[in-house]
C-alpha cells in the first residue's frame, strides 16, 4: 500500500515556507546591495567603482522585480524549481562579475559566494542545493584563476572553505528532506493502525482520480464499516478494540493488491482505493475483503467506481456509503434508511444548498460531521441513521426563503431575520409529512436553538434541547465557518474550533464541541492557522 505523501500536490506549510523564502531573499539581496554600495563609496579611489556599483544596482532591481511575482502561484507551479535555480544562478553570475571587477579572488566581495549556497540550504531541495553549490564553486575558481594576479594560496584556502560550507549545506538540506518526509508520513498516517488517515487517504484518492482521468481508466472505491465494533469496546475494553482494528488492517493489507491504498477514515470506518478497477473488479475486491474479515470482524461494504458512480471524490464516497448502508439493511443490520431514501433526501438538500449559493454540499457535510460527533458520544446505529437523515434535511425549511435573502451580501434587516427564524418550523412541517420520519421532526425544528436559551424558534436551552439538535448545531456551525459564503471568506479548522470553544456554554453544548474536537484530532488533522 502507498504512503500518505501527496502525489502531485504541495503541502500548505511547504508552500508557505517557499513563498516566504522569496520575501527573505529579496530583503537579503537589498541589504547586500546596500552594503556593496557602502563598500564602493569607501573605496572610490580604486578602479571600476562605477561598474561595481551598477552591478549591485542590477542585483537590487532584480530583487525588487521579484516583489511583483505572485509568490504562492510560483511555488505551486511546475516551474517552481527552475524559478529558484534561475534566481540563484543570476545572483552567482552577478557576484562573479563584481568580484572580477574588484580585483579577483582576493577581493573581500568574494565572501558573497557563500550567500547563495547558505540561502539555498534553508529551503531548497537537495538536488537544487547541490546544483547551486557546484555552479557557485566553479564560478569562484574561474574568477580566482582568471584574475590579473591570481594568488594560488588564497584561492586554494578560500576554495576549501567554500567547499566545506557547500558540503555542510548539502548535509543540512538532506536532513531537512528526511525530516519533511517523516513529518508528512506522520501527518497522514493513522497512529493506531499505521495505514493512511483521512487526510492522507483523500489526498491519495484525489491523485488516483486525476491519474484515472488522464489515462481514461476506471478507479474503484471500497468502503468498509466493521459491524458491532462498539460492542467489542463496551464488553471487552478499548484495548481489545484497538487490537481488532490492527488485525483488520493486517487482513485488508494481505487481501488487496500492492498498488491498492487503504485508509482509516475514523473509528471503525475504512476505505480502499482500487486503481484500474471497474464495477466487477471492485465488487470482487469487496467480496474478498468481506470473506477475509468474517472470522473476527464482519464488515458492511459499499462499492463505487469512477466514472460510473461519480466524477469526484465526494460523489464516489457518498455513492459507496449509500451502497454500504443498503448492504447493512439487506444483511439485517439495525439500519432502516434505504439508499433510495438517502438519495432523495440528498437531492432535496442539494437544491437548498444551490439556492444558498453554497460552494459545496453543505447538508451532506453536516450529516457526516453529525454522525462522527454522535459516534464519539456512543450513539447506536439506528440513532445514527436518523441523525444522518435529520442533518441532510436540517435546512429544508429554507426553500421558503426568497433568494435575495439567502444570497444577500449586505447585513440582514429585521424582516430578513424574521423569515430566517421561521425556516426551522417550516422545515419541521415539511418533514412531518414524510411517513417514517416522525422521530426527526423535532430535531429539524430545534436545530438552531442555543444552549443558553437565546435561539429559535422556541427558546429552548440546555438539556431541554434534544441532544440530536445540539450535535446538529455544532456540526452546522463548524461547516459554515470553514466553508466559503457570498459574504465572507472561510476560516481554517483550527480557527473554527477556537470559535466553537469561545461560544461553548452559550451558543453550543460544550460536550458536543469536545466530541467534534476529539473526532477531528483522531480522524482529520486540523490545519494550522
Amino acid at each position: 500500500m502507498g504512503s500518505g505523501r501527496s502525489a502531485g500536490g504541495v503541502d500548505f506549510e511547504e508552500v508557505r515556507a517557499r513563498a516566504e523564502s522569496i520575501t527573505a531573499g529579496v530583503r537579503l539581496t537589498l541589504v547586500l546591495s546596500a552594503a556593496g554600495w557602502l563598500y564602493v563609496a569607501a573605496t572610490w579611489d580604486r578602479p571600476d567603482r562605477q561598474l561595481i556599483a551598477s552591478l549591485f544596482g542590477v542585483g537590487a532591481v532584480v530583487a525588487l522585480l521579484f516583489v511583483l511575482v505572485p509568490h504562492e502561484r510560483v511555488v505551486r507551479s511546475p516551474w517552481r524549481e527552475p524559478f529558484f535555480l534561475l534566481w540563484s544562478f543570476t545572483q552567482i553570475a552577478l557576484t562573479a562579475m563584481v568580484v572580477a571587477a574588484d580585483g579577483g579572488s582576493t577581493s573581500p566581495l568574494a565572501l558573497l559566494f557563500f550567500v547563495p549556497v547558505v540561502f539555498a540550504a534553508l529551503s531548497y531541495p537537495l538536488a537544487s542545493v547541490v546544483a547551486i553549490a557546484a555552479i557557485d564553486y566553479v564560478a569562484y575558481i574561474a574568477v580566482g584563476v582568471a584574475g590579473a594576479r591570481p594568488d594560488p594560496e588564497h584561492v586554494g584556502f578560500f576554495a576549501v572553505c567554500l567547499g566545506c560550507t557547500a558540503a555542510l549545506c548539502g548535509w543540512h538540506a538532506h536532513n531537512q528532506e528526511r525530516r519533511r518526509d517523516a513529518l508528512a508520513r506522520v501527518s497522514r498516517a493513522d497512529p493506531l493502525t499505521g495505514c493512511l488517515n483521512r487526510r492522507g487517504f483523500e489526498e491519495r484518492f484525489d491523485a488516483e482520480l486525476s491519474r484515472a482521468l488522464r489515462n481514461g481508466r476506471p478507479c474503484g472505491l471500497v468502503s468498509l464499516d466493521l459491524d458491532h465494533f462498539k460492542d467489542v469496546n463496551d464488553t471487552r475494553g478499548h484495548a481489545a478494540g484497538d487490537e481488532l482494528l490492527r488485525w483488520a488492517v493486517d487482513v485488508i493489507d494481505d487481501t488487496v493488491r500492492p498498488m491498492d491504498t487503504l485508509g482509516r477514515l475514523g473509528g471503525d470506518e475504512f476505505a480502499v482505493i482500487v486503481p484500474g478497477a471497474g464495477p466487477d473488479d471492485a465488487a470482487g475486491v469487496a467480496a474478498r475483503l468481506q470473506t477475509a474479515l468474517a472470522a473476527r470482524a464482519p464488515a458492511s461494504i459499499g462499492v463505487a467506481c469512477f466514472p460510473t458512480d461519480g466524477a469526484d471524490r465526494e460523489e464516489l464516497q457518498r455513492s459507496a456509503d449509500l451502497n454500504l448502508y443498503a448492504g447493512k439493511r439487506d444483511r439485517g443490520a439495525p439500519l432502516e434508511m434505504t439508499a433510495r431514501e438517502l438519495s432523495w433526501a440528498t437531492a432535496l438538500a442539494r437544491a437548498v444548498d444551490e439556492r444558498m449559493a453554497v460552494q459545496h454540499e453543505h447538508s451532506w457535510k453536516v450529516a457526516v460531521l453529525c454522525v462522527a460527533i454522535a459516534k464519539t458520544l456512543r450513539w447506536t446505529h439506528r440513532d445514527l441513521e436518523l441523525l444522518q437523515m435529520a442533518a441532510i434535511l436540517h435546512d429544508v425549511g429554507k426553500v421558503s426563503i426568497p433568494d435575495h435573502i439567502l444570497r444577500k451580501r449586505q447585513p440582514l434587516t429585521d424582516g430578513d431575520w424574521e423569515a430566517i427564524r421561521r425556516s426551522p418550523e417550516r422545515g419541521a412541517e415539511i418533514v412531518s409529512r414524510i411517513q417514517g420520519l416522525e422521530t426527526i421532526v423535532p430535531w429539524v425544528r430545534h436545530a438552531l436553538e442555543r444552549f443558553d436559551g437565546s435561539g429559535y424558534p422556541d427558546g429552548l436551552g440546555g438539556d431541554a434541547i434534544p441532544l440530536a439538535c445540539r450535535i446538529l448545531h455544532v456540526a452546522d456551525a463548524f461547516d459554515a465557518i470553514t466553508s466559503g459564503r457570498p459574504y465572507r471568506e472561510p476560516l481554517t479548522e483550527a480557527e473554527a474550533l477556537e470559535e466553537l470553544r469561545r461560544n461553548a456554554g452559550t451558543q453550543f453544548d460544550p460536550a458536543c464541541v469536545r466530541a467534534l474536537e476529539q473526532h477531528l484530532a483522531t480522524a482529520t488533522p486540523v490545519s494550522s492557522a
